[in-house]
């Protein structure tokens, strides 16, 4: 039986999670997918856990919400300490390593497709501000786990992110995007009752 693909961008308030989310929401929709995107957010501004989800088919969603997800690109340590668990089994983790140090063992042991980032490292490095680590993350995302084309992610980037600002993002999502050429393989089936099986 199969379900709409489920992602989490999980992070820290103010670190760019729910742009993130909506900008990968939008891209989805110029091409033609069915797209739920739902956001969480603590009134705290900055420092507090806060993700954005979005769950995207071929099809029509009958039902807008999921709890476990086949996609978990965590920016923060305490995004991973308290969203860890949603992640399914044989589910992708993509995290940023220079602001997510320690994987709990309960990730290790239900999951092998786990990719380390450096997304806010190379962002102060390459734009002298960690503000688009968010894109960088997004870029990788959509690509490792073929998702969405890059001309459409530039499509909805165009969308949410207004000059000056858009040409430093731009860049940012291509670097992300360009950075890895491995790819995982993104189960939408119901795999929780075959955990036996082992893993991909």
């Amino acid at each position: 039986m199969t379900e709409p693909v489920s992602i989490r961008i999980a992070g820290i308030s103010g670190q760019g999670n729910i742009l993130a989310g909506l900008i990968l929401s939008k891209a989805l929709v110029y091409e033609g997918k069915w797209v739920v995107q739902t956001q969480s957010y603590t009134a705290q501004v900055r420092g507090d856990v806060s993700h954005c989800d979005v769950l995207f088919d071929d099809n029509p969603i009958d039902y807008p919400e999921a709890e476990y997800f086949d996609v978990l690109c965590v920016m923060h340590q305490k995004a991973m300490d308290e969203l860890h668990r949603s992640l399914k089994v044989n589910g992708v983790l993509i995290l940023d390593q220079t602001l997510v140090k320690n994987i709990p063992d309960f990730v290790k042991r239900i999951t092998r497709k786990i990719l380390f980032v450096p997304a806010t490292e190379k962002s102060i490095s390459n734009f002298k501000t960690p503000l688009v680590s968010n894109m960088i993350m997004v870029g990788v995302l959509a690509k490792v786990c073929n998702i969405v084309k890059l001309e459409s992610l530039k499509r909805s980037l165009r969308d949410y992110v207004k000059r000056p600002l858009w040409e430093m993002n731009l860049k940012a999502l291509e670097m992300g995007y360009s950075m890895f050429d491995k790819q995982f393989k993104v189960k939408t089936e119901r795999v929780w009752k075959r955990l036996a099986a082992g893993f991909e």
